[in-house]
């Protein structure tokens, strides 16, 4: 098997020092809780030297995970994420490496004994040791030929190959979704690496036909695996995962709802949260636990009808994936008391796999993949976004619509009139802002800022 050299994952290693620390403060969560506290007005300001290596961790959880029970929850997910990077960087380990697609779930997967790497996992990674790392990445696949409008997400997995920053792979599972841009790179990954490749075709429309094409997608999935990797797909190791996977969707489902009440008794950041497992070991225990104990504690919120800031004062519906190179929620929820009630990418939307049998577990887990995160809205016609965009302003009570439109995302700056339109039936003000979600250089963080304070103030929402 293919294993990295020792001069690999300088960064990496700096961002799993990071989170290592960062787990370890969360086995005391009341005292990191007040460490938090201290360090929050210096995390909110704009990045600098002094707090540039503590600043992503911070602004991440919010302020929804701001509650000691809540960062207990955050320090079991940290277990897996801390797992999956030592995986990718152990160099003793003779075990297959299987790179896979980020827009996929990786429950299959987990059923063999190999090590696995989603190479757009490096785009948030790589903000641990600082924004500059990732603008480092999107520099090192520019130069050597990506195109400037692909997406960074991409263009930061095609740049940790070149700067010895991601493991070599054995074989490689992508998708024709969710765009363009994740398409093609794929073919570049496996260009540059000469390993076996592996396209799952998704289907276009929501229907029988379609979903039974999926599952012998994944049936062809498997065999593939098989062959490659010389090993069996473990059948009662598969049917755990799912057992857990339908726990944790349950809990982060409700989790959605919850969001509906007014004030709301959390924020979409523990659902994005979730995503960093679903990554790296989606179907886990600890993603289980973590999502049974930030439900619980939101539920106790909502019994108490009480929010998870000290005033709602804005109620947000979020489009896409926030800016990561400078997480905002924190800010927002300080300065402006906006809260993110529902969004696109943390709001879970999943079938319950029945574990009867290997063919009925195939078969749901098609289901649910083509239900995921995204993948329900880029496979198919306009209406797949704009009719769950419509129920969500129905039913979360929004005060305003933020379109974080990241310059990658063309399939969503395809609907920006659409949802503009949308927004103008409801009486619904909307921001459309242009942005790089991973890469500061294309629009800074004190820009956005303004274009918030200002669209804020206009409609006399602050």
């Amino acid at each position: 098997m293919n294993n990295p050299s020792t001069e690999n994952f300088a960064i990496s290693r700096a961002a799993l020092r990071a989170s290592r620390f960062g787990a370890m403060l969360s086995r005391y969560p009341r005292a990191l809780g007040w460490v938090r506290r201290l360090m929050l007005p210096l995390a909110i300001q704009d990045e600098n030297s002094f707090n540039k290596h503590f600043r992503f961790f911070i602004l991440l959880a919010g302020c929804a995970m701001s509650d000691p029970k809540d960062l207990k929850a955050l320090g079991i997910l940290s277990r897996d994420l801390n797992a999956y990077m030592e995986n990718v960087m152990d160099e003793a380990s003779d075990k297959p490496m299987v790179w896979s697609e980020w827009n996929l779930s990786n429950e299959i997967l987990r059923a063999f004994d190999v090590r696995q790497y989603v190479p757009e996992t490096f785009a948030i990674v790589s903000q641990m040791a600082g924004s500059d790392a990732a603008v480092e990445m999107i520099e090192r696949a520019e130069e050597e030929g990506m195109a400037p409008e692909h997406c960074s997400a991409a263009k930061t997995a095609v740049g940790a190959l070149l700067a010895n920053e991601a493991p070599k792979p054995d074989v490689i599972i992508s998708s024709s979704h969710p765009c363009d841009s994740v398409a093609s790179s794929y073919q570049t990954l496996q260009y540059m690496t000469k390993v076996p490749m592996f396209v799952l075709d998704t289907p276009y429309w929501d229907d029988d036909k379609s979903f039974k094409h999926y599952e012998n997608n994944l049936w062809d999935l498997i065999a593939f695996l098989e062959k490659h990797l010389d090993q069996k797909l473990d059948w009662d190791k598969l049917r755990e995962i799912c057992a857990n996977v339908n726990q944790t969707n349950h809990y982060l489902q409700e989790l959605s709802e919850m969001s509906r009440a007014v004030p709301s008794p959390t924020s979409v950041e523990p659902l994005l949260l979730s995503w960093l497992g679903r990554m790296a070991a989606f179907g886990s225990p600890n993603g289980m636990e973590f999502a049974e104990l930030v439900h619980a504690n939101a539920r106790e919120r909502l019994r108490k009808k009480r929010s998870f800031i000290e005033k709602e004062k804005i109620r947000m519906i979020w489009y896409d994936v926030p800016l990561v190179f400078a997480p905002l929620f924190p800010w927002l929820e300080k300065k402006f008391g906006a809260v993110v009630v529902s969004d696109f990418m943390g709001r879970i939307q999943t079938v319950p796999i029945d574990t009867s049998s290997p063919e009925t577990m195939v078969r749901d887990l098609a289901k649910t993949h083509l239900y995921c995160t995204m993948v329900r809205h880029t496979r198919g016609p306009a209406e797949f976004y704009l009719e769950e965009f419509k129920k969500i302003i129905d039913e979360y009570s929004g005060d305003c619509f933020i379109f974080m439109g990241h310059q990658g995302c063309k399939g969503g700056w395809a609907l920006r009139k659409m949802f503009r339109d949308v927004c103008r039936e409801a009486g619904l003000p909307s921001l459309f802002v242009s942005s790089d979600i991973f890469d500061k250089r294309h629009v800074t963080e004190e820009e956005v800022k303004r274009q918030f304070e200002d669209f804020f103030r206009s409609n006399g929402l602050a």
